[in-house]
């Protein structure tokens, strides 16, 4: 949702940026997953069976999804016709295909989660650790250079709608004055979740439900998030909604253009991938 802003849908293109990625993904992901476990012999073949199963799934199943959300949304904005329901919608729409591939994916992460010996688990582990702590160097790094989030959501909007004006700009940072601060929200929950899966994986090999908790694990996340957490983050998608439903009747040709550009470019990439 902060990343998109009104080209929400696209956020279930997940790291298929190109055709080339796309159709190597099965490396690409054999490769990400390595860096964080050493797969035993045993193991290597069943993962990459799984890789392969999970990337025709997606071609298969996922791509005419977010194909027909795109041109759900280019239409709309094209004849004028969106409503702030229909932009709502798209949202959950987006937050639907997520799900959907927590969903598919539960049950072989979980097979597998459950065959690591402890070296793996150590490797995952520190792994993970190093990762969190980059990612909270570059969130430190990004608020010096731009303190202010209203700043943030400018940048992102105009990749995708071209110059701003300041109507445009004043209405995002009267919105963005109301966003709850949720950075912090976002990191207990993160400590909740890695502590939640360590917990489990630690202890698989002497609990016979360990496959089926690491699968719910997987698939139901808001179960760990605290409920200020859920709070803030649902009154700040409802602000992102009102905020971009009163840009919108404010956008000119050329950012009507520009936006629906960028859906052809994105419809584009996806016929090229089915």
């Amino acid at each position: 949702m902060r990343k998109m802003i009104v080209l929400v849908a696209v956020l279930c293109l997940s790291a298929c940026s190109s055709n080339i990625v796309y159709n190597n993904a099965d490396t690409l992901l054999d490769w990400w997953i390595g860096k964080y476990i050493d797969f035993t012999d045993a193991q290597q073949p069943i993962v990459d069976q799984t890789i392969e199963e999970w990337l025709v799934w997606h071609r298969e199943n996922e791509l005419p999804l977010y194909r027909d959300q795109l041109l759900r949304l280019r239409s709309a904005i094209t004849d004028g016709t969106l409503t702030k329901d229909q932009l709502a919608q798209h949202f959950d729409d987006a937050q639907a295909h997520t799900d959907r591939i927590r969903i598919r994916i539960a049950p072989d992460v979980a097979k597998i989660g459950v065959t690591l010996n402890l070296d793996q688990l150590s490797q995952l582990f520190a792994t993970i650790k190093h990762e969190r702590t980059e990612r909270a160097e570059d969130y430190s790094q990004r608020q010096r250079k731009q303190p202010k989030r209203s700043e943030r959501i400018i940048d992102t909007m105009s990749e995708y709608l071209g110059r701003m004006n300041s109507q445009q700009k004043t209405l995002v940072e009267d919105y963005s004055e109301q966003l709850n601060p949720t950075y912090e929200l976002w990191r207990e929950y993160g400590d909740v979740s890695n502590q939640t899966a360590r917990q489990i994986l630690l202890t698989a090999g002497f609990d016979q439900h360990a496959e089926t908790k690491l699968a719910n694990f997987i698939v139901d996340q808001a179960a760990l998030q605290p409920p200020a957490l859920q709070s803030a983050a649902n009154q700040n998608k409802a602000l992102y909604i009102d905020m971009l439903w009163a840009i919108f009747p404010t956008l000119n040709e050329t950012q009507r253009e520009n936006l629906t550009e960028k859906i052809d470019d994105y419809l584009a990439l996806i016929a090229s991938l089915t």
